[in-house]
């Protein structure tokens, strides 16, 4: 096989511009001798090295290509997009998703934020992230919640205080006693109004103080002594006089 690695260049002509072709050329085949591609490398060297340096670069793209997800499709099918989803880490059933705090959680409503995040396709790590700052907000919000009512309770009761005087604790308790004798409730009043405004509250202690006020309940405010027993069923409210209990 005549050597070819060092020929020299040859020159052919396309109508008045003649143009080189390197004389390794001419030992190629004859389908490939006219490729316009090959008369930039001079020597078969030349080419060789280009040719090892794509087949890396080949390689290295194969590498990174083969742990890359290809864009889904507008018209994809149902079965592509799981696979993609899937793919990305979302997990086989919806079930598969783990929430932090979700044992303490309803579980209708963690069963619908799973099936929602797996019909949307989010990834489980992803899921869990998403869960756990869903969360941190809403005890946020409740803290914040919760914080605004004491502070408007606080608020209320020293306005009260202001109000009632020295009469403010007697207040209190009989509101208290009236609450739980006529309401025909075991809820101790503060703990049914833990979770109300200091609007609703407010309302309801000058409410029964009046109420107190025109049935004679408030009658230990001005120390006129104890009641002994309450009203018989069915007695008329507005001529009810007795001193109450104790305050």
């Amino acid at each position: 096989m005549p050597e070819v690695l060092d020929q020299p260049v040859t020159e052919t002509s396309t109508g008045n511009q003649p143009s080189q072709t390197p004389g390794w050329i001419a030992g190629l085949p004859d389908e490939l001798k006219a490729h316009e591609e090959f008369k930039s490398y001079r020597t078969v060297g030349d080419f060789a090295k280009a040719h090892l340096d794509t087949a890396k670069k080949a390689k290295e793209l194969e590498g990174k290509l083969g742990n890359s997800i290809p864009k889904l499709g507008e018209n994809a099918t149902q079965e592509e997009r799981d696979r993609f989803y899937n793919s990305l880490g979302r997990p086989e059933k919806p079930d598969g998703y783990k929430f932090a705090g979700e044992d303490k959680a309803a579980p209708e409503w963690t069963k619908a934020y799973k099936d929602a995040m797996y019909r949307i396709g989010v990834p489980a790590a992803m899921a869990t992230q998403l869960s756990e700052f869903n969360n941190s907000m809403i005890n946020q919000m409740v803290e914040q919640h919760n914080a605004r009512i004491l502070s408007e309770n606080a608020a209320a009761a020293a306005t009260l205080k202001t109000e009632l005087g020295d009469k403010y604790d007697a207040s209190v308790a009989l509101v208290s006693r009236l609450w739980k004798q006529w309401g025909g409730t075991e809820v101790d009043f503060d703990k049914a109004f833990a979770s109300e405004t200091s609007q609703n509250r407010v309302t309801m202690i000058r409410f029964l103080l009046n109420v107190a006020a025109k049935t004679g309940e408030d009658s230990s405010l001005k120390g006129s002594g104890m009641r002994q027993q309450g009203p018989k069923p069915g007695y008329d409210l507005s001529k009810f006089n007795l001193p109450p209990a104790r305050v």
